[in-house]
């Protein structure tokens, strides 16, 4: 024969049970209740240069500027040496060297595209297909990235259409000579 109390520590242990694991999905901002629309581009979140939200925009021209994010994740500081390009199902890739330096502070993140750091030519590239990239850093490091070829819309508007310029700083030109290209 039980007793009352039994059943009644019995029945709250029951209920306390239903309650504990059913409030295990709701609540606290859960994942699956949270919409979001997850980025375009492609990450790599291993190695001394990380890759975030990587993409090649399509210039129209058969160019494609690379936007992406690099963090270093050394102590020292890294400069982008060179890249090669290609599509990742076959085909030729380009190899060169970025148009403007790109300089990467230790633990740091450097977002480059805006000035068309990395501009490829390509006529094997494509919008809507992935671009096999590899970047090298003078510091030895060197990250491989599949990243999708996208179209030159409202969002990628920012990116740089052509390779950067080199600074060419000329003193203006205020109509006078110097003494001697006068004398000449």
């Amino acid at each position: 024969m039980t007793t009352a109390p039994s059943r009644r520590l019995a029945t709250t242990l029951a209920l306390s049970a239903i309650l504990a694991l059913g409030a295990c999905g709701t609540g606290f901002d859960t994942q699956t209740n949270a919409q979001y629309q997850a980025g375009v581009g492609a990450n790599v979140r291993t190695g001394d240069v990380q890759a975030y939200n990587t993409v090649l925009v399509d210039n129209g021209d058969d160019t494609y500027t690379l936007s992406v994010g690099l963090l270093n994740a050394t102590d020292e500081a890294q400069k982008l040496a060179s890249y090669r390009v290609g599509p990742r199902d076959g085909g030729a890739a380009v190899t060169g060297e970025p148009s403007a330096p790109v300089d990467l502070s230790a633990k740091a993140l450097t977002t480059i595209g805006f000035d068309g750091e990395v501009v490829v030519a390509s006529t094997d590239l494509a919008v809507g297909k992935y671009a096999a990239i590899r970047l090298t850093f003078d510091g030895g490091a060197t990250l491989d990235v599949e990243a999708p070829v996208v179209a030159r819309t409202a969002e990628y508007s920012q990116v740089a259409s052509k390779p950067a310029q080199p600074d060419t700083e000329t003193a203006p030109d205020t109509g006078e000579q110097d003494a001697e290209t006068a004398e000449q």
